[in-house]
């Protein structure tokens, strides 16, 4: 496979992951907490989230490591920090309360990223104002809603541990 060709299939498997991780990240934050099912959805969510930020970080443009592959960099450290001590079978209230903000955060950062390629692709000339805009505005609107909605969803969790 040439060049072009491998570029063009990160391209597709990046922009494939990305709706499904979209989906099935809507998935996870609608369904409850802490059960069989989140956690099965959310690990499909993760593997998803994970196919998109490689890719994302192995396709360039004008070999230059932009907005996208920082946002790539910051989406898989708060999956690390959000999933590691889960894994490692520590299940304190601060260890769920991170987890589940830095979930959250994830999926926000998803659709950000999603809403700043899509101003890239059909906004004002070369998007280097618009897109970091778009981007700042869901990001500034998300934090609203998960400082908001998050520990009204964690605090009875909490307490019942």
């Amino acid at each position: 496979m040439t060049a072009v060709g491998w570029e063009q299939a990160l391209a597709t498997g990046h922009i494939l992951a990305a709706f499904s991780a979209l989906l099935v990240g809507g998935a996870v934050l609608l369904v409850a907490k802490g059960t069989h099912t989140h956690r099965v959805i959310g690990a499909i969510y993760v593997v998803a989230l994970v196919v998109v930020n490689v890719a994302a970080l192995s396709l360039h443009r004008e070999n230059t490591f932009g907005v996208f592959h920082w946002l790539a960099v910051a989406s898989l450290v708060t999956i690390g920090i959000g999933l590691s001590p889960l894994v490692l079978g520590r299940k304190s209230p601060p260890v769920i309360a991170t987890h589940a903000y830095c979930m959250t955060w994830s999926y926000a950062g998803l659709v950000a990223a999603g809403c700043g390629q899509l101003v890239a692709a059909v906004g004002p000339g070369d998007g280097t104002w618009a897109v970091p805009i778009a981007i700042g505005a869901v990001l500034l609107l998300s934090g609203v809603v998960i400082f908001g909605r998050v520990p009204s969803i964690l605090g009875p969790m909490l307490a019942e541990s």
